[in-house]
């Protein structure tokens, strides 16, 4: 991605950063839309409209993404309020302008739009959604609200509260198979959270690395804060292979849980995979700094920028961390001019702007003692 540019996404009403390089990291006050910038990256990049919609949605809730309840909204006034409509940017009671994520001059930008569409039923049984262009009153009992999804003019897939159903009792698989986007502005999405991936996910992860040198990759960072670590396996807790945990096999102490070696460990673990899976595409992480200590972020940034081009990935970030920003700063030296970026998000009323700062500029600050978070 060359550039970026966001209208009508959560906090956004506009924002653009005119240019993005290899390294990119973003600053700011809590509340700024760091974590915004991450979600609406994934968005654009991913293969999976439906799941990567859904998943964006869920990322920030607590239980079960349930289906929306519709009954007695209307064109007009809409009391619509869920997770998935939460990623919209709200005027008043209802969606102003669909959410728009694109590069500058992008022909097929991502767009997404709050649609009332009638639900229609062929002789063969299939249920079609047909756009309606004008209601008033309530809603009719086959009319419904969705979420069309768009690359450029063409559709490319529609969000229910059907989607929302599968999703929900764990057919995200049959939703990704059903409804890839295969095309050129599609790539490999990796996004690492604040709080780290699940037990789960971290699992499946690795299991996809088996007899891959990615292994020795995500190994070789956690020697970063133990030289003595020598494997890493999972094995079935219960004896069943319901659950899982991963054993760390370390020098003069066998095996000992990953768990149990402390945060920034299984920080580093979940970086490590999350890099691996990003190959050839995208590494969002949020939060950069959680559970590390300052001595580790500067070496952590300078690995990282060998494995990003070593593995073809552009990397994305956020940080409340003085280290961090220093530790990137002196990895992007390494890199080609302007391949390494720091964005600063500012909140002025109710609109986000993004101030690039040169590192440069930012090197100086830091050596002033100057506040540049």
């Amino acid at each position: 991605m060359q550039s970026l540019h966001i209208s009508g996404f959560k906090l956004f009403r506009e924002i653009t950063l005119p240019k993005l390089g290899r390294l990119n990291l973003f600053v700011g006050e809590n509340n700024t839309g760091k974590s915004c910038l991450l979600e609406a990256i994934g968005l654009y990049g991913g293969r999976t409209p439906v799941t990567d919609i859904l998943e964006t949605a869920s990322r920030r809730t607590t239980g079960k993404l349930r289906p929306w309840i519709q009954e007695g909204t209307s064109q007009e006034s809409s009391s619509l309020r869920h997770p998935v409509f939460d990623l919209f940017r709200w005027a008043g009671p209802r969606v102003k302008a669909p959410i728009v994520i694109e590069q500058i001059g992008d022909s097929s930008p991502f767009r997404v739009e709050v649609q009332f569409q009638q639900r229609i039923k062929d002789d063969q049984g299939v249920i079609r959604f047909v756009p309606v262009t004008h209601l008033t009153g309530p809603m009719a009992e086959d009319l419904e609200i969705v979420l069309p999804v768009y690359r450029g003019d063409k559709q490319v897939a529609l969000v229910t509260r059907n989607s929302v159903r599968r999703y929900t009792v764990q057919q995200r698989e049959r939703i990704s198979n059903a409804e890839k986007l295969f095309n050129e502005d599609a790539f490999a999405v990796a996004h690492l959270p604040a709080g780290g991936f699940s037990d789960e996910k971290a699992a499946s992860l690795w299991d996809a690395l088996v007899q891959s040198p990615s292994q020795g990759l995500v190994l070789a960072w956690l020697r970063m804060l133990d030289p003595r670590i020598d494997d890493l396996a999972y094995i079935g807790e219960d004896g069943l292979g319901r659950t899982r945990t991963a054993l760390l096999k370390v020098e003069g102490e066998g095996r000992i849980p990953l768990r149990s070696m402390g945060d920034g460990l299984t920080r580093l673990f979940h970086m490590g995979l999350a890099m691996a899976s990003a190959t050839q595409g995208i590494l969002l992480v949020d939060e950069f700094e959680n559970g590390l200590h300052w001595k580790v972020q500067e070496k952590l940034w300078n690995v990282l920028c060998k494995a990003a081009l070593e593995f073809d990935v552009q990397i994305f970030a956020t940080t409340h961390s003085r280290d961090c920003i220093e530790g990137f700063t002196n990895a992007g030296r390494v890199l080609r001019r302007d391949d390494a970026m720091i964005y600063r998000l500012e909140r002025k009323d109710e609109d986000v702007f993004a101030a690039n700062l040169p590192l440069v500029n930012v090197a100086a600050a830091i050596r002033e003692d100057q506040e540049v978070r």
